[in-house]
């Protein structure tokens, strides 16, 4: 091993000399069978040797990194040939960031490590564009000249879950609505004469409208993943925005006995850039903090100028644990349980097509705040 190894939040950072590595790649290299069979494989399969390093990758792997040969790889760790954004955090590398506790990957090559075959699914972000993947790691000890070595194959799961995600949006929420849309005609058609016909009308109007925002929410998310999503710039006023996404849930089921209102200081100025996109991301922070407030609590929304951009944010009290901190926008993460939940990774991918950002904090001093900086005036409409 190497002297003075940087340390690390998570995993061993210690890593083999460039001699040791070269030796063990040679293990895989010089025999013709194993290497000929693995090669064939036909799946992402990668060898990595006590340290994570990779000591041999087949052609599956190498299409997936997008590497033209394998000697860029050899003494890499697998987060850091594929530019998983956590990677780089630490000087430790691949393993060593505190978001690294929650990698499948890691931790399946880890679980092999002590000398049990393993499955994990795995959530990255890759890239400077942060394309999410869903990937699922098997991970099998490999003993070779009497050293210890872990197999690895990898599978993307993306489309998997999205067809889960898909089927959560359209039988669960949409059917809800649904159901609830049928319900109130119900009353209306069986007990019309005895019930305030325009406060059920209205409630059926709210609830058509909210069916069309969920359609329409999923049809945006769909065409940002396949970047075909087309902008349609407007001018609009910043505090009238704030009181059309206050007037979009004042009313609603869903924040019934739960209060929401415009923070006092927030400042007034005109905006261009595509209003229907930015609604959609604010309208998933304020979703998020409805969910993590009791009956009596309230949100609070507002937005301030700073220099050319401006920043959209809602507060709310509740305080979000760590470990989902550092899982919060990942493509398949939930907190609402399994194929649930997509929010925040939504609003992160949508805010990307504005040339803005979303982030937040979370303290037991100040509670949570979401908030998405974007520029004033977006200068494009591709």
């Amino acid at each position: 091993m190497s002297t003075n190894q940087p340390k690390t939040k998570y995993a061993p950072a210690e890593r083999a000399s460039e001699e040791i590595i070269q030796q063990q790649s040679n293990y895989f290299k010089s025999n013709s069978i194993l290497n000929n069979f693995l090669s064939k494989i036909p799946a992402v399969f990668i060898i990595v040797n006590n340290c994570r390093q990779i000591v041999y990758m087949n052609k599956g792997a190498l299409e997936f990194t997008g590497l033209e040969d394998v000697a860029q790889a050899i003494g890499k760790r697998p987060g850091e040939i594929i530019g998983c954004i956590h990677s780089a955090e630490e000087e430790g590398g691949c393993g060593t960031s505190i978001a690294c506790t929650y990698c499948g990957a890691v931790n399946a090559v880890l679980i092999a490590q002590k000398g049990k075959a393993t499955m994990e699914d795995c959530r990255l972000i890759l890239g400077p564009d942060e394309v999410a993947y869903d990937l699922r790691v098997w991970a099998n000890p490999l003993e070779i000249n009497g050293e210890q070595f872990t197999a690895v194959t990898i599978q993307d799961i993306r489309h998997e879950k999205r067809r889960a995600i898909l089927e959560r949006i359209f039988f669960h929420d949409i059917l809800n609505t649904v159901s609830g849309l049928v319900g109130t005609i119900e009353i209306l058609k069986n007990y019309g004469e005895r019930v305030d016909q325009e406060e059920f009308i209205d409630k059926a109007y709210r609830i058509t409208n909210k069916l069309i925002e969920e359609i329409q929410s999923q049809r945006l998310l769909v065409e940002a993943e396949n970047k075909s999503l087309t902008l349609k710039l407007q001018s609009f006023n910043s505090i009238d925005f704030l009181h059309e996404l206050v007037d979009l849930y004042v009313n609603d089921d869903f924040s019934k006995d739960k209060r929401i209102y415009i923070d006092k200081n927030a400042e007034n100025i005109e905006i261009i850039t595509d209003r229907t996109i930015l609604r959609r991301i604010m309208a998933n922070i304020i979703k998020n903090a409805y969910e993590a407030i009791s009956k009596g609590q309230g949100i609070r929304i507002g937005c301030k100028v700073n220099t050319d951009r401006v920043e959209f944010w809602v507060h709310n009290p509740g305080i979000i644990p760590r470990d989902i901190q550092l899982q919060i926008f990942q493509r398949s993460f939930s907190t609402k349980g399994s194929n649930r939940g997509i929010g925040t990774y939504s609003m992160k991918l949508l805010s990307s097509f504005l040339e803005g950002e979303v982030s937040f904090t979370s303290t037991e001093q100040k509670g949570t705040i979401f908030k998405t900086i974007i520029p004033i005036t977006l200068k494009t409409s591709n």
